[in-house]
């Protein structure tokens, strides 16, 4: 199912600013990043200044003229797909550049498919953990993944429309990464800041661990009631004890007792 014209247009006056002409992005359909389950990544050149730079006009995005960009391309163009799309471009539009985010320069349309057009990582997160599980312990740079994590606590917005309680119910067709999930997201599909705190919990996991895959070898269903007998992931070997009790914090059945990250930050701070 694909868009018609006038809702191409509707979508163009949302988000206007950020809009590429489809002349200046090239897609290098046979250069292939990644895939996911709505959309793939291709290697791509954006010819001109991007959205992005002539918005903030500073010298972090100076960079982004007639650059190379991984362009993201919709897998399936139907309404909820240009939905959840573009609640990802004003997502990326509030985030604006940091140096650790891969930010968005733009979004254009490819053949009736919506696309985003994002800066060029060298490497992500778990690609930079997974080099040092043949590291002896001794250089592992423990004051590096702290001051990752505290940069991803500052930099945490949430990316969802929530009433005023913070609090919100995903639809039963939105996709959801399962083992990253809270309990009350699993069971109730629903989502607020201390189920956010439980998903940075599984991340410190992945970091500490080198980027081992959380509950593995599980699936779903064992996940499931995993959790609801209060199995959790245990402290990787890389993680000391107060560490672990911070992590561990994040996955309480009760989400009044899980720090907000307000609370977090005050701990990394310390650390």
């Amino acid at each position: 199912m694909h868009v018609s014209s006038e809702e191409i247009a509707e979508m163009k006056e949302k988000s206007d600013e950020f809009m590429i002409m489809r002349k200046n992005l090239h897609i290098y359909f046979d250069d292939f990043l990644g895939k996911g389950v709505s959309s793939t990544v291709y290697k791509g050149l954006l010819l001109g200044t991007a959205p992005l730079h002539e918005q903030q006009q500073t010298r972090n995005t100076e960079k982004f003229v007639d650059c190379a960009v991984a362009v993201k391309v919709a897998n399936r163009v139907g309404h909820i797909e240009v939905e959840e799309l573009f609640k990802e471009i004003n997502a990326m539009k509030l985030i604006e550049y940091h140096e650790n985010v891969a930010c968005l320069l733009g979004w254009a349309f490819h053949r009736e498919s919506l696309c985003l057009a994002l800066e060029i990582a060298n490497k992500d997160l778990l690609a930079y953990v997974t080099e040092f599980r043949e590291t002896l312990q001794g250089i592992i740079p423990y004051e590096n993944f702290i001051s990752i994590l505290r940069q991803i606590i500052e930099d945490f917005g949430l990316c969802s429309s929530c009433d005023q309680t913070f609090i919100y119910q995903s639809t039963l067709t939105k996709k959801l990464p399962i083992k990253w999930l809270a309990l009350e997201s699993l069971i109730e599909r629903i989502f607020s800041e201390k189920s956010d705190i439980w998903s940075f919990g599984v991340l410190m996991y992945e970091v500490f661990s080198f980027g081992q895959i959380p509950y593995d070898p599980m699936n779903n269903d064992e996940l499931l009631v995993f959790l609801q007998a209060n199995g959790r992931l245990e402290r990787p070997d890389n993680m000391t004890d107060e560490l672990y009790e911070v992590m561990y914090s994040c996955w309480y059945k009760d989400v009044e007792k899980r720090p907000n990250f307000a609370q977090l930050q005050e701990k990394f701070d310390q650390f």
